[in-house]
């Protein structure tokens, strides 16, 4: 049987949290009154910690020679840059006028935006402030993935819960939550340390997963596992509604969503096999196009259509 090289379920709910971040926004940028899933920018951890699991499925299954450990990693991320890349161009552009970033200082200073340089720590213009994401992934695997190709499991057994505990604990401490990445902590961005957390994360999702899925379970089984991890997912829209719920219950909602991603990762939930479908696929094609382009045309909705002129500080 050929192997699949996608996993439907996680396909399907790329799409959905690529939905709530575009409500957020939408909220966020349009002033829409109440709390309207106001806490929705949790679509982001969604999307690394999924990402920290495939860079660990992926480190992980290499060959043992690390010789050439720093080639190896220079080769990863530049194959990651170039799928989002194109993606990438054309938002960017429409972004620009859109904005009216006309300044010759704003011009030369968004080429870090457009190279995913953002949470480097260079002053910058964002042009596509979404791309904080991508940069501080792409920063955070540059990062973790020699170090989980040296050590291994000892890093997604020790090393990766060290910084699990010791950064999300501080953050949860100084700040009460992980929002803001772009406050500027020390010498470091906090959009990046919440990367390196969550993808941190994902290793040890990983890990949990391969374990589950040497498991047997009997059908009632795989139904409770069903249960246990669509209400997970279901639950996060709900409770990103709730007032505050950014400071009250982010931590609880990532704790949620780490124990979703785990079962369905695992292949263990009764909707596994039927999930791996075109359908689910396109669902997950369309969830980076989305996430890239909705800020653009939320801020042609802000400026004709809610009698708002924005302009960029």
């Amino acid at each position: 049987m050929k192997m699949k090289k996608h996993n439907g379920i996680i396909s399907f709910w790329k799409f959905m949290f690529s939905i709530l971040l575009i409500l957020f926004h939408c909220n966020d940028k349009l002033l829409v009154k109440g709390d309207f899933l106001a806490a929705g920018r949790i679509g982001v951890e969604f999307f690394f910690l999924t990402s920290g699991y495939l860079m660990a499925k992926k480190a992980l299954n290499k060959k043992e020679d690390i010789s050439n450990i720093g080639i190896e990693t220079t080769k990863y991320i530049w194959k990651k840059i170039k799928s989002f890349f194109p993606y990438i161009i054309v938002p960017f552009i429409i972004t620009f006028f859109v904005k009216n970033i006309y300044q010759p200082s704003k011009i030369v200073n968004s080429i870090w935006n457009l190279l995913l340089l953002d949470m480097s720590g260079v002053k910058s213009t964002a042009v596509l402030g979404q791309t904080w994401y991508i940069s501080a992934m792409l920063i955070s695997m540059l990062i973790l993935y020699p170090l989980i190709r040296k050590y291994k499991s000892t890093f997604t057994h020790i090393i990766a819960p060290i910084i699990v505990i010791g950064i999300g604990g501080w953050m949860s401490h100084k700040y009460g939550t992980i929002s803001g990445p772009t406050a500027y902590v020390n010498f470091i961005y906090k959009g990046l340390l919440r990367a390196i957390f969550e993808i941190s994360l994902g290793t040890i999702i990983y890990e949990f997963a391969q374990k589950t899925k040497k498991f047997n379970f009997t059908k009632l089984g795989e139904w409770l596992l069903t249960i246990i991890e669509i209400v997970g997912f279901v639950s996060i829209f709900f409770i990103s509604n709730i007032k505050n719920a950014t400071y009250k219950y982010e931590f609880v909602m990532i704790l949620i969503l780490t124990i979703s991603i785990s079962l369905a990762f695992s292949e263990k939930t009764a909707f596994y096999n039927i999930s791996n479908n075109k359908f689910c696929y396109y669902l997950e094609k369309l969830s980076l196009p989305i996430y890239l382009n909705h800020i653009w045309i939320i801020l042609l909705v802000k400026k004709y259509l809610v009698n708002y002129n924005f302009t960029i500080k």
